[in-house]
């Protein structure tokens, strides 16, 4: 069957949901931040830090066209991996369903988490409301959504799995 790609904003909860999502229906799950994280042997902080933002994206644009054409599989996506035209073709080639969630309830999921390179620095919630804003755009153009505001992440799979039983 095909696979379930998640996008969305950090913090969405593309993980959380992502792993709940694929035990449902008994498919793989694939984190793409993780599988670039284990290739390269250094967490995606590093990365940044040594060798910027573009070097990232363009792991994150390669591992994608990798694994687009995998079976059974559930794909938590990295926030920005809907920056690049080519990745969002290919996602919209796929079965994508974006994880849509306010910028506040985002923030009070990851302002704390240390592990994002784009927040760390002195007013990690402006920088974040910048980010969000600049791909909010990008964000809605894809067809199938999920609202994750204030509903638990196994109702959030539940939509998903709905929505896929509908479309496949």
């Amino acid at each position: 069957m095909k696979s379930i790609f998640l996008v969305g904003f950090m913090g969405a909860g593309k993980t959380t949901v992502g792993s709940i999502l694929s035990e449902k229906m008994k498919f793989d799950f694939c984190d793409t931040d993780q599988m670039i994280v284990e290739e390269e042997s250094r967490e995606i902080v590093n990365i940044f830090k040594t060798d910027g933002e573009e070097y990232f994206r363009d792991l994150e644009s390669k591992k994608l066209y990798e694994v687009q054409n995998r079976e059974n599989t559930i794909f938590s996506t990295g926030g920005g991996i809907i920056l690049r035209e080519e990745n969002r073709e290919i996602l919209n080639k796929n079965f994508s369903v974006y994880l849509k969630a306010s910028y506040e309830e985002i923030f009070s999921r990851i302002k704390k988490d240390t592990t994002r390179p784009l927040l760390n620095n002195e007013d990690p919630y402006n920088t974040g409301l910048k980010i969000f804003e600049s791909r909010k755009e990008l964000y809605d153009s894809f067809l199938l959504f999920v609202e994750t505001d204030f509903i638990s992440p196994e109702l959030v799979a539940d939509k998903i799995y709905n929505l896929y039983r509908n479309k496949t």
